[in-house]
């Protein structure tokens, strides 16, 4: 081989390994994504696919559905009732931030009066009261409700210092001059974080702790360590009230920490 050829075949070698370099390159990038909780695919420390170890979201099988305690509808005028579920759960550090349900009423013939569905959030550990309002239904009496999630809820992890958020509730009933009644709430916010948009659900028990009444209102902001007062009423007497309970639904996801 004279010198020519071998210089030739010098300029040869080299294109082929910048060829190969950069095709190299392309190759490692294209199979070395970084992990992300994003990818559609379980890697990591993930026990399930975009779930578990660093991940916000919980696996499907991680954490269990809430308890769904009691489902109750009550009358507000003739052919006007109010739904409410009643659900608990156990779970500190997390809570759903979109969660479908649908209310089923039922006469006493098992005859279907009136189908409403929703979408909330549920929080941290703790009681939640599901309240759908004014839900006609025609001629019908109510006999039984069913209440139920449509979908497997997803649970995400949320800061531990919310399931440590303290709101007091004083409470007062009072039955108003035109024969219905009304309740007088103060709310106190003892927490750092500022909630707005609360659902605040009460309702009335009676001696032997069955609900006898339910009230929702919306509450648009209660700022951190502050409190403020809110009203509940009712277009008739409630009567044989034993016990008031007050649930404020506060939203981790779209809290604001001071």
């Amino acid at each position: 081989m004279n010198w020519a050829q071998r210089r030739k075949l010098t300029y040869v070698t080299m294109v082929l390994l910048f060829v190969a370099a950069v095709a190299f390159g392309v190759i490692h990038k294209l199979t070395n994504v970084p992990v992300s909780c994003f990818d559609h695919k379980q890697n990591g420390d993930e026990t399930g696919v975009d779930c578990g170890g660093g991940c916000s979201l919980y696996c499907a099988n991680e954490l269990s559905d809430p308890i769904v305690e009691w489902v109750r509808v009550f009358q507000v005028t003739p052919g006007i009732v109010d739904a409410v579920a009643y659900v608990q759960h156990g779970h500190a550090a997390s809570a759903a931030q979109q969660v479908g349900y649908t209310f089923k009423l039922y006469d006493s013939s098992n005859t279907l009066l009136a189908t409403r569905t929703g979408t909330t959030f549920l929080g941290t550990a703790g009681t939640s009261a599901i309240v759908e309002t004014l839900i006609p239904i025609a001629n019908g009496t109510v006999s039984y409700a069913r209440f139920s999630f449509d979908d497997p809820l997803s649970w995400q992890k949320v800061s531990p210092q919310f399931s440590q958020v303290v709101i007091n509730t004083d409470r007062n009933a009072v039955e108003s001059a035109n024969g219905g009644t009304r309740l007088t709430v103060t709310l106190q916010n003892k927490s750092r974080y500022s909630f707005t948009n609360m659902d605040v659900v009460a309702i009335f028990y009676d001696a032997n702790g069955n609900a006898i009444t339910a009230s929702k209102a919306l509450l648009p902001s209660l700022p951190a360590l502050q409190s403020t007062t809110m009203y509940f009423t009712w277009p008739y007497p409630v009567t044989n009230i034993v016990r008031t309970e007050i649930i404020p639904r506060f939203n981790p996801f779209t809290a604001q920490s001071l």
